[in-house]
């Protein structure tokens, strides 16, 4: 691992993103500490994705700059893994095949991977389902073989593009629990985006604000001062969890509403 509790695992500077006729974000800088949990959120469409893309290395910035561990980015980042919204199981394979698949694309000892997927497979609670394939799964079981695919190549920084957003508010909350566990056991780097500001309050340290798009810029850095580690169940009535709520909300209505605006006919 190339990564640290020290210092700053993502940085963005002055970052601009355009396509063709399009300018998804623009003059964004941004930080991400080093085993710190941040979330972005804002209005729909105001590029929460392409962020988390150019972070990824999967696109390029048209201007500014990326830094992953001080290091300037180029290309594919290849200390971030990436849990995409629709998981990326292949329909072929089997949950064990799946979650070994990251393994065996980085040429690991085939005895050392099967170890670590029976492992991943106990700690995502898919025993009994190690032999059953993603069409014979709930979708909660699909997000947990996603998880493990994700966390067994033992990335520094994990990037999240609203991973649960499909999915139902018990399996979400239960989801949304054990990534915290996962984190909170390894403090690797996280970068979450999502469109619920209650989800990105109680799973982070820090969220961040996009202002709505097209040229979407960063509105504000929010700490989240709540004590870990948090009952899911339970934070949402907790007066602090209220009081930090308001403070992020008043700046996110405003540019919900002037997203709401500008799809007006």
């Amino acid at each position: 691992m190339n990564g640290s509790l020290n210092g700053t695992a993502i940085c963005l500077k002055d970052v601009t993103k355009s396509f063709p006729g399009y300018t998804a974000v623009r003059g964004i800088s941004l930080e991400v500490r080093a085993g710190s949990f941040l979330s972005v959120v804002g209005p729909s469409g105001c590029g929460k994705s392409t962020l988390l893309n150019v972070a990824a290395g999967l696109t390029q910035p048209s201007e500014g700059a990326v830094e992953i561990f001080g290091k300037p980015l180029a290309g594919i980042n290849r200390s971030a893994a990436y849990m995409f919204q629709q998981d990326a199981l292949l329909p072929w394979k089997t949950v064990r095949g799946n979650i070994l698949l990251g393994p065996e694309l980085r040429g690991a000892d085939p005895a050392q991977a099967a170890q670590s997927a029976g492992e991943w497979i106990r700690r995502t609670g898919l025993d009994g389902f190690a032999d059953h394939y993603p069409h014979q799964l709930s979708g909660g079981m699909r997000k947990r073989v996603a998880m493990a695919q994700t966390w067994i190549v033992d990335p520094d920084i994990v990037l999240m593009d609203e991973p649960f957003g499909a999915l139902d508010v018990h399996t979400r909350l239960r989801m949304e629990g054990e990534i915290l566990n996962l984190w909170a056991g390894s403090r690797k780097t996280v970068m979450f985006v999502t469109h619920d500001l209650e989800e990105a309050i109680a799973l982070s340290d820090e969220v961040a604000v996009l202002s709505a798009g097209p040229s979407s810029r960063l509105v504000g850095v929010y700490q989240v001062s709540l004590e870990r580690p948090r009952n899911l169940i339970d934070i949402k009535t907790d007066p602090r969890f209220v009081e930090i709520y308001r403070s992020i909300w008043s700046s996110l209505r405003e540019e919900v509403l002037k997203s709401y605006e500008r799809i007006q006919p």
